[in-house]
């Protein structure tokens, strides 16, 4: 299986940005605190984390922009998550699915788990606490490329680049006065 095509290295000759090689992650589970180490991650630049506890509101982001992953968690507010990854099929494109099971990784309750959402068209089924490289490997990024996904972004310049249209023309305005 080949890794999607924004994770590819970026040598700087293509018309491809650095920020469009972090990976979008959406997280569709009420219960947040299985994802510290991932939104660690996404503090450090290294992916965007996009939390949403309804598959509802996944739906709604989704539209929004490109997703690269889906952790679905097996129950939400709104449907169950076998569901719920039935709905995405048909919107995910290139997009990976998995689903987060809490229960104890070789139990029965997760193997049978882990059957049903591969049913249901998930790619794996992962245990908390996820991690980047949890993700890594969902997105099938081979080890050499990871170095050249981390050094190829720039959070301060993607910090600067997400702010407000306005926020951004008043600190420009401002740097042109002070150096006028």
């Amino acid at each position: 299986m080949s890794p999607p095509a924004m994770l590819t290295y970026h040598d700087g000759d293509s018309d491809e940005r650095p920020e469009d090689l972090v990976p979008n992650v959406v997280v569709v589970d009420p219960r947040f605190d299985c994802y510290k180490p991932l939104a660690a991650s996404a503090r450090m630049g290294k992916l965007n984390v996009h939390f949403r506890s309804s598959g509802t509101e996944a739906l709604k982001l989704a539209r929004r922009f490109r997703v690269d992953a889906w952790l679905v968690a097996p129950e939400l507010d709104d449907i169950s998550g076998p569901d719920f990854i039935g709905l995405l099929q048909a919107r995910v494109g290139t997009s990976r699915l998995a689903t987060v099971e809490t229960a104890e990784p070789g139990s029965a309750t997760w193997e049978s788990a882990a059957r049903e959402a591969a049913e249901a068209g998930a790619a794996a089924t992962l245990s908390p606490p996820i991690t980047l490289r949890d993700l890594e490997h969902l997105l099938g990024v081979p080890a050499e490329q990871r170095s050249a996904i981390v050094a190829g972004t720039k959070p301060a310049t993607r910090a600067f680049a997400t702010l407000p249209i306005g926020v951004s023309a008043a600190a420009v305005a401002i740097a042109v006065l002070m150096l006028g």
